[in-house]
């Protein structure tokens, strides 16, 4: 049997171990058929896998998986391989009469002379990653069952009898026994599609699409002149080149396959010969070593995201429209951008996306709290099922200067500079972004920005897709803490068209903006809410799909609180 589904839903509903309905009747995924290579960023995978199990790694529920990534075990990451597909089985082979309701293991004439059956469609299953079919007891004198009808949908009243002698048999599905996996208790039934029977846990990181394009940007200063690009603002449209140093010189041999020792010796006589340039000193950005990493690595993301071009809002104005429009773009957005306390907003028409599944859980406990069971490839590498895709995005840019002031009111911050870049320089050395899974009793400066950021990307996607009418997980976020930005997404499998984000951009950009200030900012389930973590399902929560962060380090006290960042009388 051959069915066709797009690659988005493969990914998200026809993994390894997982159930899936087709033409009316219950499969289970083996595999996925010879499945292809993707190019990708192997060590950019490697980091960001390793921020996605955080909140399994810090209640030791992940298996050892980030053990192995520390440990340099292979990772591979794998799309559909369109010509071949997915093999998937029939299963549970557990069937009922749809006449008399008989169930057994086997399809053919039922006893009572009908010949239409339905699957069963419970399945036993335990955090360990155990997936079974239910065992349904037979009568020991006419070895038959019946599962009798209730109106209930709870797995606890399905009443199993004999349809001879009428013996009750069983009653539910022997939830509590032991797993027959693990062989430890906790084996739990219900329907095959309910959420805690197979959570999918994924992750996302920018991903070029021409590897090209990342040698580019690794080319003349690399990392360091994307770093410098995003302290100036963005002021080019993308890293100018940066004069060739001694160091910069050493890093592109390497990247050429020359050892280091090898590098730094041509480099050396280089400057003996004359290339004295390579030594002179540059204009050193007073970021701490401890800093200059992360704020590298995720400069080089926002240089590759926004690598095809971008428009930004506040040079609008400059397009060729008519006068009406400009005079929006010149009267209107530029004060709402402001408004919002943002520097400015891009529109990336070719967003590159990497979207992955890295394994799965079961149970429906909260992220963390049951075992992660990773995905295993070739020779027992690490696997990661992904697709690869280019969308649209805004790139929302909060003011460095307005976030150091609203940290210094916080005591977070020592001093509050006037100067973007200065501000921005600040913030980076201040702050130590926790982890997706740490727990922060004590409010620090990393935790305040990555909180507010988060905060004003859940709320803006809130808003987004109540002007423009689509569902709120057609749209996803791609946090940028050390920079204060994040890049909001359409979703490639969500029903956001393509173009959308485009249109809000050129026509009701301000209107969105004046929304994300001026919108109701109370929670339906204030004020318990608000008394607990100031965020909810009823007011900020979002999808996992679409939230990075797994729905944590929100509060709308960041945005409107006494000191809020959107507070009118502190903006």
């Amino acid at each position: 049997m051959r069915e066709t589904r797009s690659p988005s839903q493969v990914l998200f509903s026809h993994l390894p171990a997982q159930t899936t309905d087709i033409k009316s009747r219950i499969w289970k995924v083996q595999s996925w058929l010879n499945p292809l290579t993707l190019r990708v960023d192997t060590d950019g995978v490697r980091q960001r896998l390793l921020s996605a199990i955080d909140p399994w790694r810090a209640q030791g529920n992940d298996t050892g998986l980030a053990s192995q990534l520390h440990q340099g075990k292979t990772v591979e990451v794998v799309g559909v391989n369109p010509e071949q597909g997915v093999k998937v089985d029939a299963w549970p082979n557990v069937w009922r009469c749809q006449s008399c309701r008989r169930v057994t293991s086997f399809k053919g004439q039922c006893v009572c002379g009908n010949k239409t059956w339905a699957q069963l469609h419970f399945v036993g299953f335990h955090e360990c990653g155990y997936l079974g079919e239910p065992f349904i007891p037979k009568c020991p004198e006419h070895n038959q069952a019946l599962v009798k009808h209730s109106s209930s949908s709870s797995v606890r009243d399905l009443e199993f009898v004999c349809p001879i002698c009428h013996r009750a048999l069983q009653q539910g599905l022997g939830a509590g026994r032991p797993c027959p996996g693990c062989k430890q208790p906790g084996l739990t039934f219900n329907v095959h599609r309910a959420a805690s029977v197979y959570s999918p846990h994924t992750f996302t990181m920018v991903n070029p699409a021409r590897p090209e394009h990342l040698q580019a940007l690794l080319a003349d200063g690399g990392r360091e002149k994307s770093l410098r690009w995003l302290m100036s603002e963005m002021q080019t449209a993308r890293p100018e080149k940066l004069a060739p140093t001694r160091q910069s010189m050493i890093d592109s041999f390497v990247q050429q396959g020359l050892p280091l020792a090898a590098a730094e010796a041509a480099v050396q006589a280089a400057i003996d010969a004359g290339a004295g340039h390579l030594d002179k000193p540059v204009d050193v950005l007073d970021i701490s070593p401890l800093r200059r990493e992360e704020a590298e690595a995720t400069a080089l993301e926002v240089a590759l995201a926004t690598y095809e071009g971008r428009r930004t809002a506040s040079q609008l104005p400059g397009d060729p429209v008519g006068a009406n429009l400009r005079a929006i773009y010149e009267d209107k957005y530029v004060p709402a951008i402001h408004r919002a306390g943002l520097v400015d907003v891009d529109h990336v028409d070719r967003f590159p996306i990497l979207r992955g599944v890295f394994g799965y859980t079961r149970g429906g406990k909260p992220v963390g709290e049951s075992r992660l069971v990773a995905y295993q490839g070739r020779q027992q590498s690490i696997r990661v099922y992904a697709d690869t895709n280019e969308t649209e995005a805004l790139y929302l840019r909060l003011d460095p200067v307005r976030v150091a002031a609203w940290l210094y009111r916080r005591g977070l911050l020592k001093v509050a500079p006037t100067d973007p870049t200065k501000a921005r320089i600040a913030i980076v050395n201040a702050a130590e972004f926790p982890g997706r899974g740490d727990d922060v009793p004590v409010q620090t400066a990393g935790s305040a920005v990555l909180s507010l950021l988060h905060t004003y990307a859940h709320r803006f996607i809130r808003q987004l897709a109540v002007l423009a009418g689509v569902d709120r997980e057609s749209l996803a976020e791609y946090l940028v803490p050390h920079h204060l930005g994040v890049f909001i997404y359409a979703t490639p499998r969500g029903q956001f068209v393509l173009g959308g984000l485009q249109s809000v951009f050129e026509t009701d950009l301000d209107r969105l903006l004046d929304l994300q200030v001026d919108a109701e900012t109370r929670c339906p389930l204030d004020p318990g809410c608000d008394r607990s973590t100031g965020a909810c399902l009823a007011c900020l929560h979002i999808g996992e799909p679409s939230c990075s962060h797994y729905n944590k380090f929100l509060d709308r006290k960041t945005l409107f609180g006494s000191n809020g960042y959107l507070r009118k009388e502190l903006s």
